[in-house]
């Protein structure tokens, strides 16, 4: 059976939030637990969960089965956290799904779709995508850990996903699916859609 990884990014300070975000509850859980409990149903061989801004804190609240790792070098930005992540993956991944813990809406089918898009269907990476344009999460095969660990500054991965746009698969997801929480205002606004009717 083919193996694959999901990394959980929630290293980051949470600037715009005021407070760590990922500590803030919706509908009575924390926000990074939405991400996390997704890439634990996604059908992956492991969920490695990069830390870094009060890391000890983000572990207090990840549900069981996750590794955690901590990024001492998190305010280099999303490249540190990445390069971290992909470095943790077990040898016998033959793909890493890549994956932010400030967005709760993901299902859990997003992320092993995406494996299977670059396991089965011979992509070297697939993306979520809006209206043809490339979101979180992401997929990569094994083929560009290296390019994914040679990352720098603040911009994530989306060079790599970029050089290799003409080969990549592109899934399309409802917008709301990929929203992230940012601010207060942005917590509101899935708290409201989360809301029973």
């Amino acid at each position: 059976m083919s193996r694959f990884s999901v990394i959980v990014l929630a290293a980051g300070g949470s600037k715009r939030m005021g407070a760590n975000k990922l500590l803030t509850t919706l509908s009575g859980k924390p926000l990074v637990s939405w991400s996390v409990e997704a890439a634990l149903a996604s059908g992956c061989a492991e969920v490695v969960v990069v830390v870094g801004h009060e890391a000890e804190r983000v572990r207090e609240v990840l549900p069981p089965g996750v590794r955690p790792v901590v990024n001492k070098e998190w305010e280099e930005g999303v490249s540190s956290s990445i390069r971290r992540g992909v470095i943790e993956v077990s040898h016998d991944s033959e793909a890493v799904v890549i994956m932010v813990a400030d967005q709760p809406l993901v299902h859990p089918s997003i992320p092993a779709l995406l494996a299977n898009l670059v396991l089965q269907g011979g992509h070297p990476l697939s993306c979520a995508a809006v209206g043809g344009e490339p979101r979180n999460p992401a997929a990569f095969h094994k083929s560009l850990y290296n390019e994914l660990i040679g990352l720098e500054g603040d911009r994530g991965a989306k060079s790599v996903i970029f050089r290799h746009l003409s080969e990549a698969a592109l899934l399309e997801v409802p917008e709301e699916m990929l929203m992230d929480v940012d601010t207060p205002g942005d917590l509101e606004r899935l708290a409201k859609i989360l809301k029973p009717s």
